[in-house]
């Protein structure tokens, strides 16, 4: 039984550490891209993820709206 007990906490805490958000940007912010295809470009948070945050960069499509992509916490500071 103690056992049990144990390995509940054990998947608890794991949980928890899986929630915590390696992200330290909020949406509206601005972040510059540091790494790939759009390395050196200005862009907006829309969205916060776990390990990723969805942005609407300074580009601009053929169409006229900008261009949206989802930057890995790596590639952007």
């Amino acid at each position: 039984m103690a056992d049990q007990g144990a390995n509940k906490e054990s998947s608890e805490n794991k949980g928890n550490k899986e929630k915590e958000s390696l992200i330290k940007v909020e949406a509206g912010e601005n972040v510059e891209v540091i790494k790939g295809e759009f390395k050196g470009s200005k862009a907006e948070v829309i969205a916060v993820y776990t390990n990723s945050i969805a942005v609407e960069l300074d580009k601009k499509l053929s169409d006229g709206s900008k261009a949206r992509t989802v930057l890995h916490h790596t590639e952007f500071k």
